[in-house]
């Protein structure tokens, strides 16, 4: 239960449901069980943390150490949100009795490329998926075929967020910039994404590299932490950039930081529909992601989306061109947390093909 998308997803939907009616569970593998932003909310509110065997490294213990937990405690709903290996999941949920076992998409791919043996498993998972599911969601329609295809239906849940929390920052840019080491007067371009292969960070430092070249006084914000974190600072070391590169890790103050930036950078490998990005647009950020990021992510008037075989001139170009401000469109409105937890409620109390599809 890191500060990834899905979880940070989960979490919102978690703290806007009628928890008078439902109640969440988090299942995560041994390996994250020091990873811990949001235990003690979690158990705050009511919810278990429950561990069990990595797939990856035993999937034997792994399907052992599930059946048993789903035997021995008493679920109503299994939600999975695992892309890569879910239809597993939603197996042992069927064989455990549990009679809702909703499946959801929250990207584009699951990364695996182009190795034979995990499109094999792929084909497996998905049909286990598509035989166990109840209920199908997703959070954009491309998160939706590229799971689903597109013969299976399934149900569109935005991916919620506080709008207000970003609309209503009291503290001033120059304040937080001040907080930030940052000079009022730079231009500051932010992304916010786990440091792993997806999230492109590597081209991401190509692309501010060049952006310096054009515009001296730029200096670029990155939140979050990864395994590629030490392989990413060493880049931005090698190439004398430190000092005009923030490694700010995991925060909770994320809207006073999108206020402190000028642009939202976000040239990932894929993506469904990422909340971050929501996040920005909320914060009425210019936004310039890759091409591969869903189409649907535009909810305002200044989004750009750029082929990742561009080259990194061309992106600086678009990063510095004006203007920065940015305008909601009415589509945001959808993607208020309460509007979404009450789908979420009502998708899991509804019986049995009542809305699915």
């Amino acid at each position: 239960m890191g500060k990834g998308g899905a979880e940070t997803f989960m979490m919102n939907a978690f703290r806007n449901i009628d928890r008078d009616k439902i109640v969440f569970d988090f299942l995560i593998y041994h390996d994250f069980e020091d990873v811990r932003p949001y235990n003690d909310e979690i158990h705050s509110l009511g919810g278990h943390i429950y561990s069990v065997p990595n797939p990856k490294k035993n999937i034997i213990a792994y399907i052992k150490a599930v059946k048993k937990l789903l035997k021995d405690k008493d679920f109503d709903v299994v939600h999975s949100e695992v892309f890569f290996g879910g239809g597993l999941n939603l197996l042992l949920a069927k064989k455990a009795g549990i009679k809702k076992r909703v499946v959801h998409s929250h990207a584009t791919s699951d990364g695996k490329g182009k190795n034979v043996i995990l499109k094999m498993l792929r084909k497996v998972f998905d049909k286990l998926m598509r035989e166990n599911a109840t209920d199908f969601l997703a959070c954009s329609h491309e998160a939706g075929i590229a799971l689903y295809g597109k013969e299976q239906p399934f149900i569109f849940v935005p991916n919620g967020i506080d709008l207000e929390l970003y609309r209503n920052v009291s503290e001033t840019k120059a304040a937080i910039r001040e907080s930030l080491n940052i000079s009022e007067d730079a231009f500051v371009v932010g992304n916010i994404g786990r440091f792993e292969e997806q999230k492109n960070h590597s081209f991401l430092i190509d692309i501010f590299e060049q952006t310096i070249k054009l515009h001296e006084n730029s200096h670029l914000i990155l939140i979050g932490e990864g395994s590629l974190l030490p392989v990413i600072t060493e880049k931005v070391r090698s190439k004398g950039l430190e000092a005009k590169v923030s490694f700010l890790g995991v925060r909770d103050d994320i809207p006073q930081l999108l206020k402190s930036m000028d642009v939202f950078l976000m040239p990932s490998l894929y993506e469904g529909l990422p909340i971050s990005a929501v996040e920005a647009q909320a914060a009425n950020l210019k936004l310039v992601l890759s091409s591969e990021v869903s189409k649907e992510t535009k909810l305002s008037e200044n989004v750009h989306f750029v082929s990742l075989d561009e080259e990194v001139g061309q992106w600086a170009h678009i990063i510095l061109q004006e203007p920065l401000q940015n305008s909601p469109y009415k589509e945001m409105e959808v993607y208020d947390m309460k509007k979404t937890a009450k789908q979420l409620e009502t998708i899991y109390l509804s019986k049995l093909g009542e809305i699915n599809g």
